[in-house]
């Protein structure tokens, strides 16, 4: 069951500058029924305001003194559970991003270099609709994505892929995304396109430091091929196309609105049933358009149940409106994947 707040969305800020937890509450007060209930200097004082207060949301930093935020994320996810939006300056570091994601954290918004400019306004626009949206998670899906050491498999040799995944892996989903690209084995014949929401540096260094860790080639670069055994990592927010021309397929980012609407009917007129799109949460229903426009391609469409989203609000509407099948637990997407590309090599 989701966050459903009768009231203001009470928020509690945490940064150890005074100028910035002044700024952010600034922001924030007032804006999209937002309250800010409280402000903490460091993670300690959160873990004691949280208890009384009980906030439906909370931004967290993570460069504190006393207790940084990753170690207050973890304290606070064992303790209950809640959202929990990182807010920093560290946006770019990837290790910092990665950790972050894995243990919870609904999404990671850049904090501004030192001070809040006059261009801030978009920005304090797109920081209130990400705590808004916040407060509308499903907390009982919040799950640490648990990394274990990376297994030397070896080069893989590059070759074109006979199918491709496409995840549609909105906010909140970037756990979820985390364990399955652990989970799929990287020598199936396939390439994925993820598709997640979040600001481009944000997600840029995510992709670099996922690439040191998990067997598969992730990617991001503008006219990538898709090769079997890499995953190019997309924004939602951005135009997205595939090509077959030329030497083989490849992606294409560009200026845009949406990765949905022409990339979808593209990839699976380009590759037919050998496609598979995998849903696996988001906060609006904007893929629904590019979905509906290939409900008659045959291809399937999986969407894990909303009970075990972060947000659930995409998958449920897919499964709904009958568009995509129901799928019951994370386990068992991994298993179907694993049978696609399996049928896929031996010809099925």
């Amino acid at each position: 069951m989701s966050i459903d707040p009768k009231g203001p969305i009470k928020t509690l800020i945490v940064d150890d500058t005074a100028f910035m937890r002044k700024a952010l509450a600034e922001i924030l007060s007032g804006r999209n029924g937002i309250e800010v209930v409280g402000v903490a200097r460091h993670g300690r004082e959160a873990l004691e305001i949280a208890e009384s207060l009980d906030p439906d949301v909370i931004t967290l930093d993570v460069d504190m003194p006393v207790m940084d935020g990753l170690t207050t994320i973890k304290h606070l996810m064992v303790r209950k559970p809640r959202p929990v939006v990182m807010v920093s300056g560290l946006a770019d570091h990837g290790n910092v991003t990665l950790e972050a994601l894995r243990l919870g954290a609904v999404d990671f918004f850049p904090k501004p270099s030192g001070t809040i400019s006059l261009d801030m306004h978009e920005s304090a626009r797109k920081f209130a609709r990400v705590v808004a949206r916040a407060s509308r998670i499903n907390p009982g899906a919040i799950q640490r994505a648990r990394l274990s050491p990376r297994q030397n498999i070896g080069p893989i040799e590059k070759r074109w892929p006979s199918g491709v995944l496409v995840l549609i892996a909105q906010e909140g989903a970037c756990a979820n995304f985390i364990r399955l690209i652990f989970n799929i084995d990287p020598s199936l014949p396939i390439s994925i396109v993820a598709i997640q929401r979040g600001a481009p540096g944000v997600l840029a260094s995510f992709c670099n430091e996922l690439n040191k860790i998990v067997p598969w080639e992730i990617t991001m670069g503008n006219g990538t091929n898709l090769w079997a055994s890499t995953c190019f990592l997309a924004e939602t927010d951005r135009g997205l196309r595939i090509t077959g021309a030329g030497k083989g397929p490849a992606i294409e980012t560009g200026d845009g609105t949406d990765a949905y609407r022409l990339f979808l009917p593209e990839v699976t007129g380009l590759f037919g049933r050998r496609c598979m799109i995998a849903i696996m949460g988001g906060a609006d229903t904007a893929a629904m358009e590019g979905v509906s426009r290939i409900t008659n391609s045959g291809v399937r469409v999986l969407a894990l149940s909303p009970d075990t989203c972060v947000y659930g609000r995409l998958p449920q509407t897919a499964i709904e409106t009958g568009m995509a099948e129901a799928v019951y637990s994370e386990s068992d997407l991994w298993r179907e994947i694993d049978a696609f590309g399996r049928g896929l090599d031996s010809g099925r």
